[in-house]
C-alpha cells in the first residue's frame, strides 16, 4: 500500500497576519493495489465529479479557470469528504461522500458552490469514465447536495455531467455538456456546453482552441448565456516547457451588463 498526503498553501501576502497564509487545501490517500483507493479530501478534488469536471483537450488550461465563469457543477470538489476510486475490466469508478460541512470555510468550497454563515451542506457524487474504442474516452457524473439553511429550509441541489473526446493522429476533438438545478430559492440552474479542439503540432509544440457556453437559467427574468472562448498553446524544449493562455469570458455570472473579463497567462516550468 502507498499512502500520499497532499498541502497545498495560499499566499495572501502575509496582508492581514500570519494567519493570512493558510491552507487551501489539503487530502490523505491509501492506495490499496487492486482493493482500489481511499481517501480524504479537502478541496483538492482526487474523487467524483471534480474528477471529470472538464475533459476538454487543451494545450495548457482549462479557459474558465481565472475569468471567474462558471463550468455548472456547483457542488464537486466538497470540503471534508471521503472518496473511493477503482477499476473494473476497463471502467474507472470514483465516489465522494460528503457526510457534512459548514459552507464558510476558507478553501473548501466547491466549484461555483454557494457559500454563507450557518449554512450546513451534505450529499454525494460519482463519476463513471472509460475508453470502449481505440481513441474514444468518454465519461458520466452525478451527484446531488443537500444544504441546510436552518432547522427548517434544506433545499437540494443536483448536478450531471457527461463527456466525450476522440483522438486520432495529432487532433483531438471533444465536447462536454453540464446541469445543475436546485438549490435555495431563486438559485439559477445551468446548463453548460464546451467544445475543444488541439492539435500537437509536433512532439514539441501544441495549440488549442476552445469554447464554453453557460446557460443561466433565472426563475424570474430572461435567460442569460455566459460566453468564454480561449486560445492555449505549450512549447516543450528539453526540461523547460512554456505554456500560453489567453481566455475571454462575457456576460459573467449570467449578468447581460457585465463587464467583458479577460485572461492572459504565461507559464515556464522547469524539470529538474
Amino acid at each position: 500500500m502507498t499512502a500520499t498526503y497532499t498541502a497545498v498553501i495560499g499566499d495572501h501576502g502575509q496582508a492581514n497576519s500570519n494567519s493570512s497564509e493558510t491552507f487551501a487545501s489539503s487530502s490523505l490517500l491509501l492506495d490499496m493495489g487492486d482493493m482500489g483507493t481511499i481517501g480524504f479530501d479537502q478541496g483538492v478534488g482526487h474523487f467524483g465529479v471534480s474528477t471529470i469536471d472538464d475533459k476538454m483537450p487543451y494545450a495548457y488550461e482549462e479557459i474558465w479557470t481565472y475569468t471567474g465563469a462558471s463550468n455548472g457543477l456547483q457542488a464537486a470538489g466538497g470540503c471534508n469528504v471521503l472518496g473511493y476510486s477503482n477499476s473494473y475490466m476497463g471502467a474507472n469508478i470514483s465516489v465522494e461522500l460528503d457526510p457534512g460541512h459548514t459552507d464558510n470555510v476558507t478553501g473548501c468550497t466547491g466549484d461555483g458552490a454557494v457559500t454563507g454563515a450557518g449554512t450546513t451542506n451534505s450529499g454525494y457524487n460519482w463519476a463513471l469514465t472509460g475508453s470502449p474504442i481505440d481513441g474514444v474516452n468518454l465519461g458520466i457524473g452525478q451527484g446531488t447536495e443537500t444544504i441546510k439553511d436552518d432547522a427548517t429550509n434544506n433545499d437540494k441541489l443536483k448536478y450531471s455531467t457527461g463527456f466525450v473526446t476522440y483522438a486520432t493522429g495529432p487532433i483531438t476533438v471533444g465536447y462536454q455538456r453540464s446541469e445543475a438545478s436546485g438549490g435555495s430559492a431563486g438559485t439559477n440552474g445551468k446548463n453548460v456546453d464546451i467544445y475543444g479542439a488541439s492539435f500537437s503540432v509536433n512532439e514539441n509544440f501544441a495549440i488549442s482552441v476552445n469554447q464554453m457556453d453557460t446557460e443561466f437559467d433565472k426563475p424570474s427574468s430572461t435567460n442569460v448565456t455566459e460566453e468564454t472562448t480561449g486560445i492555449g498553446a505549450s512549447y516543450t524544449m528539453g526540461s523547460a516547457s512554456v505554456r500560453i493562455l489567453s481566455a475571454e469570458t462575457d456576460n459573467l455570472a449570467g449578468a447581460s451588463a457585465a463587464k467583458t473579463v479577460e485572461h492572459t497567462e504565461i507559464s515556464l516550468l522547469l524539470a529538474f
